[in-house]
């Protein structure tokens, strides 16, 4: 709960403020109104209990935790725990810090500088030795007691001298101080002298923030070693202490402190001096005589997990107390925690005289050891997600002996169904209400007689209902736990979990069977509490784990119990679907009503089988391209199969969910990359379709394409500028590296049949050509397939000539072959038709009538060549008509 305690400037000012308003504000009655209360108790040692209450309110649950002492016992030793070793160089959480000293019990302490030194700000003592001396305010209360176990609860004060061996004295502001906040509203450190020895931790502070001319003193067995001024921190001797000096306070360390001098100091703690023997700092005052004081001096508000102290009006019970603030992540709200006005009145509800407020928030911890249990364990769950790590908590010892044991802890099932079994613990505690250490193999276990049997620790209940006393017998010692028996004419109905199993040959699949009784209850049964039954044929159950035959199958799996039975389908099958092609006739098949593959009649020479699956391996798909499906198809086997034709993918989609640019890609294994295939988006009503002509098998995705598309300098208002974009964004033409596209620049016949090559997707053909002139690599593969589906060919001299230009005639010649075009409806009507040489004629006339080339200003040109510009313009077109015209 730290907006609080002096982090230097935001805790600060909020203590300053906290101070102001409580000081003109009276303290209000309880805010809450209890519904319903429970408490439970149990004694942790003799002398002190654990009490828990739990309490519905008008403000949701509200969970507190009370440590209860006798003060009178002589058995009982209270005291403050420091640290992670015994002193306040590292912080532990209450846990440790109780398991560490071998405590019963713990709750945090004081309030400390959790951004900074992580040390306290108020008094410390422990085992009777003073460990941090009182805060020099009169704002902060502190608890202690005595040597004599006699309670204070007070403002408490210090006063100290350092003494030179010239005689000259200063005051001795505190001992292992961390810097805080006077009322004043300067730095403890100003102008002050402190001192820290091996209980502050293993060096001095050093050199401090914001302030100069800070003198530190080493002195060992009385004597002045060194003297540094704005110096790091120096260990501190185990036989000595530091003298840490600002302002007025340097000058005199600086001035009668020399090396190889003598110095002491003196101290005193008011109220109890050198009575006191365990102390911790708090903030305000709860309760006086009983009642709710009349002002808080500090008021930290609002709900929050909340730690106190407090003591009886006799002086005789010690009173621990935490409130529990929790919300569940799955279940919700646990406790909603007390303002510091609610924790005064529940305080008084329970019989304090007098308390002080510790610190809480994230650090309320309470722990306690359970009867029977050797270590402490958290009560509380804390307000963060974990345990804080604090300086110092109060702690409840045991001091009694090893006692002989006097009773058993039980443990077991709270409820069990009738011919089940459970299993029973037992721990054993001595006359002092301390552990001993016993095997539960020793241990005699019974039950009435028809209420079942034990095989050592084991109880099997028998067939019939009721309420179950479990006894178990060591010695002379005993003790008992109860068990409420479910029959069989209190269940209601079983399921199967899995309610309905798809698997594959050859898999598992563990089973679980649900017990839901009349009055809504359900029960997790065991394995071997069921009778599992299924076809041979089907797979086999064994301890309760279902493992699929090797046939493509579906069966029932049968579980029965107490003579009820439930039922689970279970469909054995390859995680594939296998698609059986007839060349002759059109072949579907389709994967979760989604995604559908189309093989029309003739795409393959012969019948074939091609397995459909889903795809989990797609991370290595471009940057930008976000997955909303995949699937793998293959060939049944080997992976050598050509197409005749390409085979279509029908892809259903949710336009909010593919909101961008939607696409469906293949993964070349050749190319080792992910490729986008020509697609039409078909809109049915509300239904959305996208579907893709593809050349080849493999992993295929469908996929919302949000990659910016690529800007070149020169081609913003160019006329191709649409047609360069939407060609760029799919990788099918690429710019240069000044990021210029060069729209103007003519195009050679390799450049354009690797551009074609990209837009249609042909597979690798089996026999690649060959020509006596070098084709570049990069354009190799992209003009083997060209010539292999007859869409150009090279020359009479054995040669492709691929840096030679290509004209529009030539350009219209290869688009036609690549989409084998149908007949024109009407003859073209361009100026210069006469001047179309006959090889080209029905070609520009069919690309013309489909659309894809045009003329300019009544002329088509047919010898001029083909630039970068009317090539990206001419295969967007060719990409449209593609995806189109299956």
């Amino acid at each position: 709960m730290h907006r609080k305690c002096f982090a230097m400037v935001l805790s600060l000012g909020f203590f300053l403020a906290c101070t102001v308003v409580s000081l003109l504000t009276p303290v209000g009655a309880e805010a809450y109104q209890v519904i319903t209360k429970t408490s439970e108790e149990e004694t942790i040692t003799q002398g002190a209990s654990l009490q828990t209450v739990r309490m519905k309110t008008d403000g949701g649950p509200l969970n507190a935790y009370i440590l209860q002492a006798d003060l009178r016992e002589p058995l009982l030793k209270i005291d403050t725990i420091i640290g992670s070793d015994g002193t306040l160089n590292k912080n532990q959480n209450v846990t440790e810090m109780a398991r560490r000293t071998r405590a019963v019990a713990a709750i945090n302490g004081d309030y400390f500088q959790m951004m900074t030194s992580g040390r306290t700000i108020g008094l410390a003592y422990s085992g009777g030795k003073l460990v941090e001396s009182p805060a020099r305010r009169n704002d902060m209360y502190g608890f202690g007691l005595t040597i004599d176990k006699a309670p204070l609860i007070e403002i408490f004060d210090f006063a100290g001298h350092v003494t030179a061996a010239n005689g000259e004295s200063f005051i001795l502001a505190g001992i292992n101080k961390p810097d805080y906040l006077l009322p004043s509203g300067l730095s403890s450190d100003e102008g002050a002298l402190n001192l820290y020895n091996p209980l502050w931790g293993k060096t001095s502070r050093g050199r401090l923030s914001g302030l100069t001319g800070v003198v530190e003193a080493v002195v060992q067995d009385g004597v002045v070693q060194r003297v540094l001024t704005d110096q790091p921190g120096v260990p501190i001797p185990a036989n000595g202490y530091i003298l840490q000096g600002h302002g007025a306070a340097a000058q005199f360390i600086l001035d009668n402190l020399q090396p190889g001098s003598a110095v002491s100091y003196t101290y005193t703690v008011a109220p109890g001096g050198n009575n006191i023997f365990a102390a911790v700092g708090g903030q305000a005052l709860l309760v006086e005589d009983g009642q709710l004081p009349a002002y808080f001096t500090q008021n930290i508000t609002g709900k929050h997990a909340r730690t106190a102290v407090g003591v009886s009006r006799d002086g005789n019970n010690l009173y621990l107390v935490a409130v529990e603030k929790y919300t569940d992540p799955r279940a919700g709200v646990v406790s909603v925690g007390m303002t510091q006005e609610e924790l005064a009145q529940f305080l008084i509800s329970i019989g304090v005289w007098r308390a002080v407020n510790l610190d809480g928030g994230g650090s309320t911890t309470l722990v306690a050891r359970h009867l029977g249990d050797f270590d402490a364990s958290l009560i509380n769950q804390p307000q963060g997600s974990s345990q804080r790590q604090v300086p110092d908590a109060l702690g409840i010892f045991s001091m009694a002996p090893q006692g002989t044991l006097t009773g058993l802890v039980v443990s077991g099932p709270d409820v069990l169904l009738a011919g089940t079994r459970g299993k029973f613990t037992v721990k054993g505690y001595d006359q002092y209400y301390n552990p001993v250490r016993i095997s539960t193999d020793n241990v005699d276990f019974s039950v009435p007689d028809g209420a079942g049997n034990f095989r050592g620790s084991e109880f099997t209940a028998a067939g019939t209902g009721g309420t179950v006393t479990v006894t178990a017998s060591l010695g002379p010692a005993s003790g008992t736990a109860t068990v409420r028996v479910i029959g069989p004419e209190m269940i209601a109905k079983l399921a199967i979990s899995p309610e309905a199993l798809k698997i594959e040959p050859g898999q598992s699949v563990p089973l679980s069977l649900q017990v839901r009784t009349y009055s809504g209850e359900t029960f997790d049964l065991q394995p071997a509490d069921v009778t599992w039954t299924v076809d041979s044929a089907v797979g086999q159950i064994v301890d309760g784990k279902f493992t699929a035959g090797q046939n493509t199958i579906t069966g029932l799996i049968t579980a029965t119990f107490q003579g009820l039975t439930a039922t689970a389908p279970v469909t054995v099958q390859p995680p594939w679907q296998e698609i059986n092609v007839d060349p002759e006739e059109d072949t579907s098949a389709s994967m979760d009503d989604w995604v559908e593959v189309l093989l029309p009649r003739g795409t393959t020479s012969s019948p074939v089988v091609l397995q459909l699956s889903h795809e989990s391996n797609f991370s290595d798909v471009p940057e930008g391209v976000y997955v909303q499906g995949a699937i793998n198809l293959q060939p049944a086997v080997g992976k050598d199969l050509i197409l005749n034709n390409p085979l279509i993918v029908n892809w259903l989609y949710d336009e909010d969910v593919l909101s961008h640019c939607p696409l469906i890609m293949l993964y070349d294994d050749v190319a080792e990359k992910w490729l986008e295939q020509p697609a039409r988006v078909v809109i049915d009503g509300s239904t959305r379709t996208i579907s893709a002509r593809v050349w080849g098998f493999g992993r295929l995705v469908l996929a919302d394409d949000r990659r910016p598309t690529p800007q070149f300098k020169d081609t913003t208002g160019h006329w191709a500028d649409f047609s360069i974009s939407k060609l760029a964004s799919g990788g099918i033409l690429s710019g240069f590296p000044d990021y210029t596209f060069r729209p103007g620049e003519p195009v050679t016949r390799a450049q354009f049949a690797h551009a074609l090559a990209a837009v249609l997707q042909w597979p690798q053909p089996q026999n690649p050509p060959g020509f006596k002139d070098d084709i570049p690599a990069w354009a190799r593969a992209a003009v083997a397939k060209a010539v292999s589906w007859g869409v150009v060919s090279g020359y009479p001299d054995g040669t492709y000539r691929p840096e030679a230009g290509i004209t529009r005639g030539e350009m219209a010649v290869m688009i036609d072959r690549a989409l084998t075009l149908p007949v024109a409806d009407s003859r073209m009507k361009f100026l210069d038709a006469d001047k179309i040489p006959d090889f080209a004629f029905s070609a520009v006339n069919r690309t013309a009538g489909a659309g894809i080339l045009q003329g300019s200003e009544g002329y088509f040109n047919p010898t001029a060549g083909v630039t970068r510009g009317e090539m990206a313009v001419a295969l967007a077109r060719v990409l449209n008509w593609w995806a189109v015209h299956p």
